[in-house]
């Protein structure tokens, strides 16, 4: 009875965090990408796509937190109603109430794993995927007239005088391609935008215009004519992402940035957990302080440590730090300074 108790007390206000923190991400994720849609740059429905999937590699962080701060807030609402002083006086055991939120720790933990050691990286792969073909693609719906804009890292550049929206045209159109050390430039009456069958990408076709081959010093090589032209995206290499790289080839990888990123993956379950405790020590208040009187030390207690791993995880790729324990010690870390907040001398004492 009294560990479902505690376990609604935590949950409910876990779930509220939760789903707050999801949203204000996807909000920010939204004005983010809005920017770029604003550049011609990704289409709507595929910032919605985008913004899904970047909730879901961020839930291996948003879902700890939760879990921390739905710790420090539903037990600093029995702190304060004193509803905690009343377990003790019945006899209640504190490593009890510890132990009722370890357990409930190694359940997040495992969805936390979860998230981390496989969804994560089809997540990031689905993105990359996701924002190559956006690059590659071309959307008139997407452009306004009189401006130029850069796509595929800047190897593209696109230029209309003015825009038909209503018969998807563009009138006085300047394309600018580099392909390694050769520069093509384009003018052309007009274009439209042209969906490849093959790839399925949309792709500029341009009319009644002249084609100029020039150096980087800007000597002219070659120039011809044409009626109509499509513009294919130049074959883009394939690309390392080691965020994107399953789990089971990172452990098989000597790079010290394939290490770094297998020790986050690991390590984050491990946080959740740690976390998942600190906020019993962190929750303890007087009934004068209030539920959220141990807010602001909680925020910046995972600040220092989340920012502080992501420190540590750039000082490991770099060759600063040692790959053992590489990520490991800010995991120590916290489990010593959480050994020292839950110490007999001083947890059953100040729980009491």
């Amino acid at each position: 009875m009294l560990v479902r108790y505690l376990v609604r007390e935590v949950l409910k206000p876990s779930i509220v965090i939760c789903g707050l923190l999801v949203a204000l991400f996807a909000g920010y994720s939204w004005v983010t990408f809005l920017s770029k849609a604003v550049n011609a740059l990704l289409p709507v429905h595929m910032i919605l796509m985008l913004i899904a999937l970047k909730v879901g590699i961020a839930l291996e962080v948003l879902i700890p937190i939760s879990l921390y701060f739905g710790v420090i807030l539903g037990f600093g609402r029995l702190y304060a109603d004193s509803e905690m002083k009343a377990f003790m006086a019945c006899g209640v055991n504190p490593y009890r109430i510890l132990l009722t939120v370890f357990a409930l720790s190694c359940l997040v933990a495992v969805l936390v794993s979860i998230f981390s050691l496989y969804l994560r990286p089809l997540a990031y792969a689905q993105s990359y995927r996701l924002k190559a073909e956006a690059e590659a693609g071309f959307r008139i719906s997407n452009l306004d007239a009189g401006h130029f804009y850069e796509r595929r890292n800047g190897s593209l550049v696109f230029f209309a005088e003015d825009i038909d929206q209503r018969h998807q045209k563009l009138s006085k159109v300047f394309v600018q391609s580099e392909h390694g050390d050769d520069i093509q430039v384009f003018s052309a009456k007009e274009a439209q935008e042209h969906m490849d069958p093959q790839t399925g990408i949309s792709i500029p076709v341009l009319f009644d215009g002249f084609e100029y081959k020039l150096t980087r010093e800007g000597e002219i090589k070659h120039i011809s004519g044409f009626s109509r032209l499509a513009i294919y995206p130049q074959e883009l290499e394939a690309e390392y992402k080691r965020k994107a790289e399953s789990t089971q080839n990172l452990m098989k990888s000597d790079s010290r940035k394939d290490i770094a990123e297998l020790q986050w993956r690991v390590s984050t379950p491990f946080s959740a957990i740690l976390m998942g405790l600190l906020g019993v020590p962190l929750s303890r208040a007087s009934p004068r302080q209030g539920k959220y009187a141990k807010i602001f030390t909680a925020t910046i207690i995972f600040s220092v440590y989340y920012f502080t791993g992501l420190m540590v995880k750039t000082l490991v790729e770099q060759g600063t730090l040692p790959m053992i324990p590489g990520l490991w010690w800010i995991v120590l870390a916290l489990g010593t300074l959480l050994a020292y907040l839950l110490a007999p001398s001083r947890f059953t004492k100040v729980t009491s």
